[in-house]
């Protein structure tokens, strides 16, 4: 009985928490619609400026995020695999200026990123994603000798808001496994190439978008990085001087459903890793 009581507590406390969430992105979206209604006393061509918003859904193994590694390795031979994110590693961030305040919330359904420039007073949003690169969670490994060929990092787009076009940056970081905090909001870049950039589109909501990472995973495989791990943010809030150039990277889409194929299930039980590849 007492298990049961305690279970139920902790449902209520994340149905809470996920309704104070839902709220407050709903009170920051029709803010902006009632901003782009009321613009020169007509709403005639009104529409909301700046980079808007985008939803990743990070759910079900049939959409959660992906990895597609190709790679050739001396002892393991050639192989590709796929890998499914870790959850419990993954969320997104919010910081809000007024309050100077981060607000950091891990394993979401979706994760958020981006913010409305039209409104300096309105939060930001940065997405993580991690993909265990040692099979601690019961995904396939990538060893430590192999050669990468190919890596693509697949993700379904289950909103675009307040604008058509997303410019994005893909950053490759390092940050806690399943300890995502605040100091990761500008966590530095594992090197200072370790980021593409892409535009995400309206066209993109309801659909599979497919992103080239090869010269990234060759980062992390030449680095020995346990996880492959990434950040979401958007380019005309984090262009500094380390991304002046901006190297871009090809994208593709497609519809659902993903083929499963061999896909292994998530396991987001607790994991005894060795963090040595």
């Amino acid at each position: 009985m007492r298990g049961l009581i305690l279970s139920c507590g902790v449902q209520m406390i994340q149905m809470k928490k996920w309704a104070l969430r839902a709220a407050r992105l709903l009170a920051i979206f029709l803010l902006l619609a009632i901003v782009a209604s009321c613009g020169n006393g007509h709403n005639e061509g009104a529409n909301i400026t700046g980079p808007g918003f985008v939803a990743l859904d990070d759910t079900s193994s049939s959409f959660a995020p992906l990895l597609t590694v190709s790679y050739t390795s001396p002892t393991a031979g050639s192989a590709t695999v796929q890998i499914l994110s870790d959850l419990l590693s993954d969320g997104d961030i919010e910081f809000d200026p007024v309050q100077n305040a981060f607000i950091t919330t891990a394993a979401p359904s979706k994760d958020f990123f981006g913010e409305d420039s039209a409104n300096p007073d309105l939060p930001e949003f940065r997405a993580f994603h991690t993909f265990p690169l040692d099979g601690a969670t019961g995904q396939p490994v990538v060893p430590g000798d192999a050669t990468i060929n190919s890596a693509v990092l697949e993700v379904f787009v289950d909103n675009v808001d307040f604008a058509s076009v997303i410019p994005t940056f893909v950053d490759m970081i390092q940050y806690p496994f399943r300890g995502l905090s605040a100091a990761d909001f500008d966590a530095p870049l594992i090197t200072p190439a370790s980021y593409r950039a892409l535009d995400f589109f309206f066209s993109d909501e309801g659909n599979f978008v497919d992103i080239d990472v090869t010269a990234l995973m060759q980062q992390a495989q030449a680095s020995a990085l346990p996880d492959f791990q990434v950040r979401y943010d958007l380019q005309s809030l984090a262009s500094g001087a380390s991304k002046s150039a901006s190297p871009a990277t090809s994208r593709s889409v497609h519809a659902p459903p993903r083929p499963m194929g061999n896909l292994m299930p998530r396991q987001n039980a607790g994991v005894n890793r060795q963090r040595s590849r």
